[in-house]
């Protein structure tokens, strides 16, 4: 014996179980036991004879002490009550049609029975089974049920009093069994709530108390009913509704006549009920074809926000692998870039600001670097407090470019933080410092219950010495960075000189300073140099040392001056064009969609470990002889 939920919004519950491999309904009586009296033997053979398809089939009670119930057979669609309030099931003319018809045939043999009348109709205790019948219970059986002790009676009873006849409720002792032109009246209150599909009183905007006594006592000496106006219903329909609910029960029809006032009702309905039945069928189907539909497409678009949350917390690969169920395992990486970033003075800004001020700030910060991240290709690692950590070169791997990127990302975002505003604190500025290092680390799923992507090795402790170590509105930049950088080309780069860096000793570090956008451009695009040596100048730099730059030179800006003659920049050309030769043979990387034709460049990697004649310290920035060319310059390069 289970709780079965039936299909309704409000999660009632029906108690089923097995009697002789059928499912039955189980109702529980709230009393210990009872004595079979002559009585109770007339009405539970009235209630057995009782057959017909519009009431359910009553199979059997259980008398024994301590387990008192009454098996019915169990109708799977719930009541009626639950099939008006569900809003995604459409009721047409034909269901609703359907629906009144089965109430009255049912009455009908009710009234015509020796059980004589119902005493407790309502939409609840009209139950819809699996072929859309409507089948009319808890009839009958009234001194078999008396004497029970119901949880929240009074509730219970209050609600019941929304169906019944007034001079019912004005009665001191009501029988329990009712009326006939009581049942009349719980009809007319159960085809507004089919009409309606608003409950038993439709919009009325008062307690069940007061709508019980205002039926009751006839306040002000006018009759109180549900209102009509919002059903927008046929005329014969609304008369029909009225006459069952007369005050004076005389003035009700008959349930018969009822029938026969509602016959139009029945215009679209076959003769035949099997035609009836098929016919209901087919259009619940289409009906439920449409909503499986629209319930479809409303978990595509919550997978697709879920995913999109997934995507935000791992990286996509990882994720989509997490979500197909295989192991995620970690992996080393032999070289990506790792950018760490922190407010220089955080700390005493928190202290002279509220905690919602400090998340405010926080939550306006990561949003306007997320959305400059979004275009570089770097993945988010974690926040913690006011620290950034952005990675690039994994979890898929892209080459060189990984320090291209994270350098780039750290330009835009200390531009851009320049012109960031503290709501709370109008005229401050806040102080990024940044710190980037390049090398090997391993990465991995870390966790079960709140999964996370972390990163491992001596690269991400190096990359936060970097920004501890560092400056306000400067990145701090490592030698390994900055080498890769130089193959990379266009990137401006600050000698700061050996700087001692907790837990490693001294290390010589640099300032990045700028970047030329050209470069990047030809990286994304695949474009060849050629199309962009003649257009180097010095007010294309981006970054605040741009003058330092060209007054004195280094490795990543030699393609420098704008008032280079055709002579000089030919030449810077030609030896351009040889160490890319060179480079590409030692480490066979060139720009995406380029190939080592001679009639490709590379930006080339000016290291320290070039050939050069000058007298400077192998930590100053190289300047180049250029030496005699072994091949010609192809002629569509000037």
């Amino acid at each position: 014996m289970v709780d079965q939920p039936e299909l309704s919004h409000k999660r009632a519950y029906t108690r089923i179980g097995l009697y002789r491999g059928n499912i039955v309904a189980i109702k529980l009586l709230h009393k210990r036991s009872i004595d079979i009296t002559r009585n109770i033997r007339k009405e539970l053979k009235q209630i057995r004879e009782a057959r017909h398809e519009n009431l359910i089939p009553f199979i059997g009670a259980c008398v024994d002490h301590g387990n008192l119930c009454v098996l019915t057979a169990y109708c799977a669609r719930g009541s009626l009550e639950d099939v008006l309030a569900n809003k995604d099931l459409h009721l047409d003319n034909m269901f609703v049609s359907s629906l009144v018809s089965d109430i009255l045939k049912g009455m009908i043999y009710l009234h015509d029975s020796d059980i004589v009348s119902h005493g407790n109709f309502r939409s609840s205790n009209c139950l819809v089974d699996s072929r859309w019948v409507l089948q009319i219970t808890d009839f009958g059986l009234h001194e078999f049920k008396a004497g029970q002790e119901e949880p929240d009676h009074e509730q219970k009873e209050l609600r019941r009093q929304l169906w019944r006849a007034p001079e019912l409720l004005r009665s001191p002792n009501p029988p329990p069994q009712g009326t006939q032109k009581g049942d009349v009246y719980s009809f007319g209150i159960v085809l507004y709530e089919i009409m309606g599909r608003n409950g038993p009183w439709g919009p009325v905007d008062i307690s069940h108390e007061e709508i019980v006594e205002r039926v009751r006592n006839l306040v002000d000496g006018r009759i109180f009913r549900p209102p009509t106006e919002c059903l927008g219903i046929a005329d014969y329909i609304l008369r029909c509704m009225k006459s069952c609910w007369d005050e004076d029960p005389e003035q009700r029809p008959d349930i018969r006549y009822v029938r026969v006032k509602l016959k139009e009702m029945q215009a679209g309905l076959k003769p035949n009920i099997f035609d009836n039945m098929l016919a209901i069928m087919e259009k619940y189907a289409y009906n439920l074809e449409g909503l499986v539909q629209e319930r479809t497409n409303q978990l595509m678009e919550e997978k697709k926000k879920t995913e999109a949350l997934l995507h935000r917390m791992l990286p996509k690969t990882v994720a989509e692998a997490l979500k197909r169920g295989d192991p995620v395992e970690a992996e080393s990486f032999d070289c990506v870039t790792i950018y760490f970033s922190d407010i220089v003075g955080f700390t005493e800004l928190s202290a002279i600001s509220t905690p919602l001020q400090v998340v405010d700030l926080l939550n306006d910060l990561y949003t306007c670097c997320d959305s400059i991240i979004s275009n570089y290709d770097v993945y988010k690692v974690e926040t913690i407090g006011d620290a950034y950590m952005v990675v690039s070169g994994l979890p898929l791997r892209n080459g060189n470019r990984h320090a291209g990127e994270i350098a780039s990302m750290a330009l835009h975002l200390l531009k851009r933080i320049k012109r960031f505003e503290i709501r709370h604190q109008t005229g401050e500025q806040l102080r990024l410092r940044i710190g980037i290092h390049s090398g090997q680390c391993v990465a991995g799923v870390v966790g079960l219950k709140m999964p996370r992507y972390c990163l491992f090795g001596d690269t991400v402790n190096t990359a936060s010495r970097m920004e501890s170590s560092g400056e306000a509105f400067r990145i701090h930049i490592s030698e390994a960075t900055r080498n890769l950088l130089d193959l990379l080309g266009g990137y401006y780069c600050e000698e700061r000189g050996l700087t001692p860096i907790k837990g490693k000793g001294e290390m010589w570090t640099y300032w990045l300073v700028g970047e030329d956008p050209a470069c990047r451009l030809a990286r994304l695009r695949g474009q060849t140099i050629s199309s962009l040596v003649g257009n180097f100048s010095s007010d294309r730099f981006t970054g605040p040392e741009t003058p330092d730059l060209l007054r004195h030179p280094t490795s990543t800006n030699i393609l420098t001056t704008g008032d280079s003659t055709s002579e000089s920049k030919a030449e810077i050309i030609h030896q351009l064009h040889i160490r890319a030769m060179k480079s590409y043979s030692k480490q066979q990387e060139v720009f995406p969609g380029l190939t080592a034709s001679s009639s490709m460049l590379r930006i080339p990697s000016c290291g320290r470990n070039i050939a050069n004649n000058c007298g400077r310290s192998h930590r100053s920035a190289p300047t180049i002889t250029f030496q005699e060319s072994p091949a010609a310059l192809p002629g569509n390069y000037v």
